[in-house]
């Protein structure tokens, strides 16, 4: 490629190919109808990796590979309650790594858990089970859910039960942990209390139910399996040794087929590759530094996958210049780029202005230890998310993630063709951006970590 890339032309290619050549439906069929399924360390999970690979190997990137992990698994059987006097059955979800229990236990109705409704409980919370809302206490300082239930766990609550606050009798599977807890990116720790989570429905019978006993049995075990991130490279010609990466998880909640929560985010990756290398081909441009594509497994527990690669590769290697993690990308159209830290700001923005769509960078107020890149920012290294959804813009269809419902007709693929054309232009460029162009990194571990210990409990999520 030239010193001086006509980027008009390179975008008209990229742009014009994201749409008419678009192989994003038969992706998502493949991956969340024909595999469906892909809770990490599966055969679906699987199955999953080694399509994407097949799929990297036809697209011509260097080295396509497993690279395979300890994941710390977790399973169950059996989630069963009921309420005892009049014997009426409940529908229930374990949390994660929710541990096993069989017990009989008096109702309690907590409210949303706050401080203020614990104490004018608390006589009645020792031995007791806790139905708790899985949502904030409206016009007070949020208090996150894993907060609340170490807080129901200190009063002598021998049990939880979230109950969800969308109606339509389904229930989105959340965590009982918070993952800024944990001494590393990836950790898996133990529940404060077993807590299982009921559709917002069943929540109302059970909260006039309070003071009955309540029948709850979990059957659910942990293990460690083997499991693999999927990885491979496209080398740049210019500085081979620098880079940036994509990446995007592959595996999905139990029984959901994740079209959203991360088929979304996993497709658009495929199709920013295949842009980008057919470029390549065809008009002779490759990028400067070399672009790393990466999925992973096991976000959904604890991004295993992606700590167990930084952990890998970072150290042995040099870090790469930027990160970008994409996730649930069809829950809303695009409007710009969210950094995790400042100091890329200014090139971030100066390339997007490049790309003349009216796009913006911001920056997040928190450390955000909801997805993958997490696992990244632990270790100091800058990455990004796209603004989608966020504040404004979800689209109603398609907040069922982390459930059955999860489904390829919630997926709007024009939105997903946007978003391969912008990233396939937008880190085409930025790898060409000459290393002594970017600023110095000035963020560390410690201060990271010591940044991460300020904000549990007194910074609450916005992002």
């Amino acid at each position: 490629m030239t010193s001086n890339p006509d980027w008009q032309t390179i975008d008209k290619r990229l742009m014009g190919e994201a749409f008419v050549g678009s192989r994003l439906d038969e992706h998502l069929y493949e991956i969340c109808e024909r595999i469906g399924p892909r809770w990490a360390g599966t055969p679906g999970d699987e199955e999953a990796g080694r399509y994407i690979k097949t799929l990297f190997e036809e697209f011509g990137l260097s080295a396509p590979r497993f690279e395979e992990f300890e994941l710390k698994a977790w399973d169950y059987s059996v989630c069963e309650g009921r309420i005892v006097e009049d014997d009426t059955p409940v529908s229930l979800v374990p949390m994660i790594h929710c541990p096993p229990v069989g017990l009989n236990a008096p109702l309690v109705d907590v409210g949303f858990g706050m401080p203020h409704e614990i104490e004018s409980c608390s006589d009645s919370l020792p031995g007791s089970i806790a139905v708790v809302e899985n949502a904030d206490e409206p016009f007070s300082d949020q208090v996150p859910l894993p907060d609340r239930l170490r807080a129901l766990a200190a009063a002598g609550c021998v049990a939880a039960i979230a109950v969800e606050p969308t109606a339509g009798g389904h229930v989105e599977t959340v965590r009982a942990t918070d993952k800024r807890w944990n001494d590393r990116a990836g950790d898996v720790l133990p529940q404060p209390l077993p807590t299982v989570q009921t559709n917002r429905e069943d929540g109302v019978r059970l909260r006039r139910a309070s003071g009955r006993t309540f029948a709850l049995r979990v059957e659910s075990w942990s293990f460690t399996a083997p499991c693999n991130n999927t990885v491979a490279d496209l080398p740049g010609t210019k500085w081979p040794g620098e880079s940036l990466v994509l990446g995007a998880h592959q595996d999905t909640y139990m029984g959901s087929p994740g079209a959203v929560d991360d088929g979304s985010g996993l497709v658009v990756l495929l199709e920013t590759v295949r842009l980008l290398t057919a470029a390549q081909t065809e008009l002779g441009v490759s990028p400067g530094m070399s672009i790393r594509f990466c999925t992973w497994s096991g976000e959904e527990q604890n991004h295993q996958g992606s700590a167990a690669y930084v952990r890998e590769h970072y150290g042995p290697e040099p870090e790469p210049r930027f990160v970008v993690n994409l996730d649930e990308l069809s829950a809303g159209p695009m409007k710009g780029v969210v950094l995790q830290f400042p100091h890329l700001r200014g090139l971030v923005q100066r390339t997007l202005d490049d790309l003349d769509e009216g796009l913006k960078c911001h920056v997040m107020p928190m450390l955000d230890h909801t997805n993958d890149g997490f696992s990244f920012a632990r270790s100091a290294i800058p990455y990004a998310i796209l603004w989608r959804w966020r504040f404004v813009g979800r689209h109603p269809e398609s907040n069922f993630r982390a459930e059955p419902w999860d489904t390829v007709d919630k997926v709007r693929t024009r939105e997903l063709k946007e978003y391969a054309g912008f990233l396939s232009r937008f880190l085409l460029r930025l790898s060409h951006v000459p290393p002594a162009d970017w600023p110095p990194n000035p963020e560390t571990v410690e201060g990271v970590e010591a940044r991460l210990r300020r904000e549990i409990g007194a910074v609450a999520r916005t992002m």
